[in-house]
């Protein structure tokens, strides 16, 4: 899932690399999350975080624990647009839904190697466990990045809104998505029908 609101995300500043806190409605964001959760009967045997603040505290609110911190699941790199005015950023090419590989130019990521990267660190802490269920919170870009890697359809228009929970079926090394949970967004649900990807 993604994290809650943070004071960049107010100000219209591109927070990738660079962190900056949750704002107080960020932290009723997490409350928000944990509320499905918890309607849900959905107990956690695992909680992993990005190494960045707004992630690891997004989970600490969610679960009451620690979170393991993972360097894998931070968010993309923006390069010298860190912390500037979003308008300031790169234009998706004609239809794109991603900064694709734009950022590289000026010291950011690939949103391809991105989802490789995030990938990458789920399989590793994953496979040949039997963690049973799972909660790992990470960014918007990384969790778009995961799913480009995935090959995975989203309608148009949809997006990852802060504590967005993407809930995934996982069995070693393969992905079968089940739906997205907006909770900022009266709980919005997109049911998938998704075939396993590799």
């Amino acid at each position: 899932m993604r994290h809650g609101e943070t004071f960049f995300n107010t100000q219209g500043r591109v927070q990738g690399a660079c962190d900056s806190p949750l704002t107080d409605a960020g932290l009723a964001q997490a409350q928000l999350a944990k509320s499905y959760f918890d309607k849900n009967n959905i107990r956690f045997d695992a909680i992993y975080s990005s190494t960045q603040e707004r992630a690891s505290d997004t989970a600490r609110l969610i679960s009451g624990q620690e979170p393991i911190q993972l360097k894998g699941l931070k968010e993309m790199n923006f390069g010298e647009f860190e912390a500037q005015p979003e308008n300031l950023l790169p234009k998706f090419r004609p239809g794109s839904r991603s900064f694709e590989d734009l950022l590289v130019p000026f010291g950011g990521e690939d949103i391809y190697d991105v989802g490789k990267r995030v990938r990458k660190s789920i399989d590793e802490h994953l496979q040949g466990s039997d963690a049973g269920s799972v909660l790992m919170v990470s960014h918007g870009a990384a969790m778009w990045g995961l799913c480009l890697e995935l090959a995975l359809h989203f309608p148009e228009g949809v997006g990852f809104s802060n504590c967005a929970i993407c809930e995934f079926h996982y069995n070693a090394g393969s992905y079968a998505i089940q739906k997205l949970v907006l909770p900022t967004k009266n709980f919005q649900t997109i049911e998938f029908r998704e075939t396993n990807h590799d």
